[in-house]
């Protein structure tokens, strides 16, 4: 009989097993590194991705921050334009305020009185001037009282003077003016009532 040695084909055998595990096991470590490395690089192109997006809010915050300091800038910068046309208002309000008096006046001046000055603070008005006589001056003052611009005219001062040869009365009168706003605003309310 033939006698057949089986031991070496076992060994062969055990050692292409030993060959085949350790080839699967290789393979599953360079499986499992690839996967690894291909996760981690998927993660990382992720993480720039996000932190590209983080820079790109960061920068739009600071263009908006910069805009609301503007509009902020824009609120004080109105504000300050309607503060300076406030004031262009009032004195447009006030800008022939001088003149209308001094108009009114003129108006109001009979043939023989003469005015030597006016001044004005504020609604008091002081006028001297000098008449031809008491009667004339008395003329002037009712022409003032029943003036729409003036009230509470008050004679301070009147005096004989000689002028030229000429006898005359030297005048002082006081009185204010009327605030025109309110005049008006007086008048309306009185055309609203009626």
């Amino acid at each position: 009989m033939i006698r057949i040695n089986l031991i070496p084909y076992r060994t062969t055998r055990r050692q292409q097993q030993i060959v085949q595990h350790v080839s699967v096991f290789i393979g599953v470590v360079i499986v499992a590194a690839l996967l690894a490395l291909s996760a981690h690089t998927l993660s990382s192109l992720q993480l720039s991705d996000l932190k590209e997006e983080t820079l790109r809010l960061q920068k739009q915050n600071a263009e908006l921050k910069q805009k609301i300091g503007k509009i902020d800038n824009l609120d004080a910068l109105r504000t300050d334009v309607e503060r300076k046309l406030k004031t262009v208002d009032r004195l447009q309000e006030g800008r022939f305020y001088s003149l209308k008096t001094l108009h009114e006046i003129a108006q109001t001046i009979p043939e023989n009185v003469w005015i030597k000055s006016v001044k004005n603070s504020g609604s008091d008005i002081t006028l001297s001037g000098l008449g031809e006589s008491n009667k004339a001056v008395a003329n002037f003052m009712r022409k003032l009282d029943s003036s729409a611009l003036f009230n509470n005219v008050q004679l301070m001062v009147i005096s004989r003077v000689m002028v030229n040869g000429l006898p005359v009365r030297s005048f002082n009168l006081k009185f204010k003016r009327v605030d025109e706003s309110a005049t008006s605003n007086a008048v309306v309310a009185k055309g609203r009532a009626s």
